[in-house]
């Protein structure tokens, strides 16, 4: 298993405006009087805690079998054979974030999470590898499992290993 660090830049700045976001919370609910106003920013403030937190990778880690991406408090397992496809978001300057769709059982078949469309998983694959534009389909990227690649050192590595290993399950499982 190949493990990729987070960048120590990254967690430490994370951690700082995460407890400042807290900070923030306690001193207007301890020192401010009960009101809309003060309830209205302590959960605005709690709000901006979850992507901040989201931001904070300790490491991801990759294998024949699946990719972890650990966090403080918690992590998440891919597994690349429950993988249908994956959409990069390249934000610039080296930094991108890979969107990766995960195959489900549902009903008598699958289908993908995120994806709606009124065809089946082996038609929304044949079109999808086809690179033309399927009529029909529904994207929510909001679905998606989210790996921020650039979070971590060697990104652009990790980046090319998840897109190998995630079109090397689906050439296996679709021509075997």
């Amino acid at each position: 298993m190949t493990v990729y660090k987070g960048y120590k830049s990254t967690l430490k700045w994370a951690g700082i405006t995460l407890l400042s976001f807290i900070g923030l919370i306690l001193i207007i609910y301890f020192f401010t009087s009960r009101g809309f106003l003060p309830w209205f920013f302590m959960v605005s403030l709690l709000l901006m805690c979850i992507p901040t937190y989201q931001g904070m990778i300790l490491s991801i880690s990759i294998d024949d079998e699946k990719v972890v991406v650990r966090r403080p408090l918690n992590q998440k397992t891919i597994k690349l054979a429950q993988a249908a496809f994956c959409a990069v978001h390249d934000i610039g300057e080296g930094k991108s974030l890979l969107f990766i769709f995960i195959r489900q059982k549902w009903g008598g078949g699958h289908r993908i999470r995120g994806i709606k469309s009124k065809m089946s998983y082996e038609e929304v694959m044949e079109a999808l590898s086809k690179g033309g534009r399927v009529q029909d389909l529904k994207v929510n990227f909001n679905k998606a499992v989210k790996v921020p690649v650039s979070m971590v050192e060697n990104g652009e590595e990790l980046k090319e290993r998840i897109l190998n290993s995630i079109d090397a399950h689906h050439c296996k499982a679709v021509y075997d």
